[in-house]
């Protein structure tokens, strides 16, 4: 059963790991900050004391393996406060780690490195003083933790401190899932307004049917004056009597009808016009509210970015490069969850810069650059509540030539495309699903995937992203994405029996065409707009949908939806555009989460639900269907061949294993001189080798392949190793590897991408000859 102290803990702890995020960050800034600039007396005490403070912090929530290590981290700044010491590059390195391995203790994983193990080498630090006495939780008596009334009061967290209340008494710290919940709360609301708009146009409607009633009233009323004259004037004794009295009754209910249906109309139009002011009141309340609580989520871009200090970092030295990441308007607020969303984004455009764009030192001195190249995000304001956030590095820039080759080479374009397109349209082929210029595939790039990634995340949040690149200058793409995730606009359509919607945002225009009229090309129905062939794709037929209509449809006009996304856009057929109106998504849940073109639900007015579609992946479905990859850069898996090479018996069976359930035919070599023979015998479309074997290693089985000539030297070569330092990466490169791969980061999935991503340059190289 849980206690009263048990609850206390859990709450203690939570209020804990957020003031600990705050105190990381920190402290990862300000290692970053020291590691350029040198140690500064300011910048080394912000650093000790904040420290402190976390090791304050988790002493007083018994977090004893994070004490430990801010313990150890304290003293060595001890020393570098009194001037005994200066770090070096691998002390940073440690220093990273360290926080990483609290970061992982925070979030309950097991850490890739003990705590046991920084501790020690953070002890082992040179200059540092053995340390002795209850200072260390390890060396603490039994009984002296916090609940055995000692004084801890200078490093309990921050939250206790009475003059941090009182400077900070006009904020209230709320917990991520409530702001959350509020944020759905007031959107549910539209649901409400959405409701009443229903109300007020079936009451519109009902008004529309009293003015039929009017005009059909007028036009029986002189009829009515003919049977008043004659049952109640002198005609009255030509009528049989048994006639009379009820003909006076009839007309006399028609007067009252008339001033009763009259006077309800009035009823029912004042009815209207004070629903109309409730329903404006509504609006005005519950835009209100939602402003409000969406400015409650707004937090300043820093909190996304700072960390990214430490991933380029970390990265560029994996990579071998020296670069340095400035961080400009990051006070500038922006919604947490476009914040969130836009993590993976920056991520894939950062490594993207130092991977591809940024030279080596030796490169960039020998064009005369700084050895040490930079990569600058800028956020900045734009207008309409958007705003910018760009991506510049001082690289290389885009080799247009380069991306035109990959782009044929992987289908993504055809010859004569390619010979369409200007250079400055070829540098979007970039943000294509498959587009990479790198000539090896890694762990770390190389896959074609990240660039597709930033345009699919930020089309998403209804945002925009634009590219410009100099040769030999570098490369700056900019992501335009609104500061608030504001509420969606969807065009409701109706196609067969389903009404469904389309986000407005990526709704380029609305027209009616007959269907015979459209013109066929390469095959499929296509539409011609403003001097761009676009192809049109039944709605039905794009969600796999049979067609129920009756003969002689093609012959009455249809609306077409022009759907943009990014670079591609197509025209989508339906049966009727309903109107445009404000939504909310709702998600379709975790059974239903993988269902393609569909992207959630909404609540119509009258209480439907229609579904949301993804345009995305409607045009990707659309534009895959038009242009299917030539059979030649498909081929068969069980045709290639390929030889893995490892001295390990349980690597080899493993990569076998793998390469052969994905049908590929497998033959095995213990080391390098084995394989070679093997290579010289027979032909293979790749080889898989290990790097560290006996009597030949990968590099120089390499090496020899590539020396050897003929059909030897075009065979595909990627290397799967333990060897993971920039140094060892890069000679895999040049001995002229295609793939590098380290067995840390091994996953089967990833490694068969990597395997037919090259055997389709194979295929390609093949056809050219």
């Amino acid at each position: 059963m849980t206690g009263p102290d048990d609850v206390f803990r859990a709450r203690l702890l939570e209020t804990f790991r957020e003031e600990a995020d705050g105190h990381l960050e920190a402290i990862t800034e300000g290692l970053i900050a020291l590691e350029k600039a040198g140690p500064t007396p300011e910048l080394v005490e912000r650093i000790y004391r904040t420290v402190h403070s976390l090791k304050g912090a988790s002493r007083a929530v018994n977090l004893r393996d994070i004490e430990s290590i801010c313990q150890n981290i304290e003293t060595v700044f001890s020393l570098v406060k009194r001037g005994e010491y200066v770090p070096g590059a691998d002390d940073f390195d440690l220093f990273h780690r360290a926080i990483a391995v609290i970061k992982s203790l925070l979030r309950g994983e097991r850490p890739e490195t003990p705590p046991a193990e920084i501790n020690a080498a953070l002890r082992a630090v040179p200059g540092r003083k053995e340390t002795t006495g209850s200072d260390l939780p390890e060396d603490r008596p039994a009984g002296s933790g916090p609940a055995s009334g000692g004084n801890h009061a200078a490093d309990m967290p921050g939250p206790y401190n009475g003059s941090e209340q009182g400077a900070d008494r006009g904020m209230v710290r709320i917990a991520a899932h409530k702001l959350d919940r509020l944020t759905a709360g007031a959107e549910s609301l539209l649901t409400t307004r959405l409701f009443i708009t229903q109300r007020i146009r079936e009451l519109e409607e009902m008004l529309t049917r009293f003015s039929l009633w009017q005009w059909n009233y007028s036009q029986a009323f002189n009829d009515l004056q003919v049977i008043r004259g004659r049952a109640f004037g002198e005609e009255k004794a030509t009528i049989p009597p048994d006639l009379v009295l009820p003909l006076q009754r009839t007309v006399e209910f028609q007067e009252y009808n008339r001033e009763f249906i009259t006077n309800l109309q009035h009823d029912v139009a004042t009815h209207l016009r004070s629903m109309e002011i409730d329903r404006s009141a509504l609006e005005t309340s519950t835009s209100e509210i939602s402003d409000l609580v969406h400015d409650a989520a707004l937090l300043p871009a820093s909190t996304m970015l700072a960390p990214f200090s430490a991933f380029v970092r970390e990265f560029s030295r994996t990579s071998g490069k020296s670069v340095d990441l400035a961080i400009e308007g990051g006070e500038i607020e922006v919604d947490r969850r476009i914040l969130d969303a836009l993590k993976d984004p920056i991520t894939h455009l950062i490594r993207n810069s130092i991977d591809h764009g940024i030279e080596s030192p030796e490169a960039r001195r020998a064009e005369q650059k700084p050895a040490t190249g930079s990569v600058r995000i800028r956020v900045f304001h734009r207008s309409g509540s958007r705003v910018g956030i760009e991506v510049a590095d001082d690289g290389a820039g885009i080799d247009s030539s380069a991306i035109r080759r990959t782009a044929v080479e992987n289908a993504v374009i055809t010859e004569d495309e390619d010979r369409a397109l200007t250079d400055s349209e070829a540098i979007w082929l970039i943000f294509r699903s498959g587009m990479t210029t790198s000539r090896i595939v890694t762990d770390l790039s190389g896959r074609g995937l990240g660039l597709a990634i930033v345009e699919d995340t930020v089309s998403r949040l209804g945002g925009t992203v634009t590219v410009s690149s100099t040769v030999g200058r570098g490369t700056a793409i900019t992501l335009t994405v609104p500061v608030r995730m504001a509420t969606l606009r969807g065009l409701l359509v109706r196609s067969e029996r389903q009404v469904y919607v389309l986000p407005m945002q990526q709704v380029k225009q609305v027209l009616r065409v007959r269907p015979d009229s459209l013109t066929i090309t390469k095959g499929r129905p296509t539409i011609s707009l403003a001097g761009e062939t676009i192809e049109v794709i039944r709605l039905t037929d794009a969600l796999g949908i049979p067609s129920s209509g009756p003969a002689g449809e093609e012959e009455r006009p249809k609306p077409l939806v022009i759907i943009a996304y990014g670079a591609g856009q197509i025209a989508g057929m339906v049966d009727e555009v309903i109107r445009v109106q404000e939504i909310v998504v709702r998600p379709l849940g975790s059974q239903l989460v993988s269902v393609r073109r569909i992207d959630g639900a909404v609540t119509l007015g009258d209480g439907r639900l229609a579904l949301v579609l993804d345009p995305l992946e409607l045009i990707q479905d659309a534009m895959q269907a038009e242009r299917p990859v030539p059979a030649s850069a498909l081929p068969q898996a069980a045709q290639q061949r390929i030889l893995v090479v490892d001295d390990s018996v349980t690597s080899r069976a493993l990569l076998q294993a793998i390469l052969e359930g994905a049908g590929y035919q497998v033959e095995t070599a213990v080391n390098g001189i084995d394989a070679f023979a093997r290579l010289k015998q027979h032909e293979f479309d790749m080889v898989v080798s290990d790097v560290d074997m006996p009597r030949m290693n990968g590099f120089t089985l390499t090496e020899k392949i590539r020396a050897e000539g003929g059909q030897v030297a075009r065979t595909r070569v990627v290397l799967v190793t333990s060897l993971g330092s920039p140094e060892d990466r890069e000679r895999g490169k040049t001995v002229g590897a295609d793939g590098y791969i380290v067995k840390k980061s091994f996953e089967a999935e990833e490694f068969l991408k990597i395997v037919r991503r090259l055997m389709r340059r194979r295929e390609g190289e093949r056809e050219e000859r």
